[in-house]
Formats: structure tokens, sequence, C-alpha cells
């Protein structure tokens, strides 16, 4: 269950957030085909005991792929902050 849901409603997600980056200008159109992109997924375990909405699941992760891709397009943060704020950064989860 768990891999039908990481590797089907999440993935598909991801595919969408890339597409829709390149639709808004984030990633020029003539560069879809020279880029790769490296996406890094953390899908708690409890998912598949859980009642989630894959709907829900889906916008989550499709939005969050885009919001990356945009700050990744833009240097942020810039490795000047992250080498001056590398202590106070902290992991949400």
């Amino acid at each position: 269950a768990y891999t039908n849901i990481l590797m089907g409603t999440v993935q598909a997600a991801i595919a969408h957030g890339v597409l829709d980056a390149v639709r808004e200008g984030i990633i020029p159109k003539e560069k879809a085909n020279e880029l790769g992109i490296i996406v890094s997924v953390w899908l708690d375990p409890s998912v598949v005991d859980a009642n989630f909405d894959p709907e829900v699941l889906f916008a989550t992760n499709r939005e969050a792929t885009t919001k990356a891709l945009r700050k990744a397009m833009r240097n942020e943060p810039s490795i000047d902050w992250l080498l001056e704020n590398q202590n106070q950064v902290t992991h949400y989860f």
C-alpha cells in the first residue's frame, strides 16, 4: 500500500508540479529536455494506516514541487545565506 501511494499519487503529483513549473516559466520550456531534476520525498509510513485523502496528498506534493523549483531557479536560499544561517535552519518534521 505504501509503495502504491508513494509511486502512484506522490510520483504523479511531482510530475505535474514539474509541468506546472514549465507552464509558469519557472523552468524555461527550451531547457526542459536539457535539465535533470532530482526529488527526494519522505512519506510517513503511517499513511497506509491513516484515512488519508489522495486528492489532498496529490495537491500538496504538486504545489510543494513547483514551490521548490521556483526557489531553486532563483537560487533561494543563496549559498551565502545558508553558510551564515546553517545552525538556525530548522527541520519542520
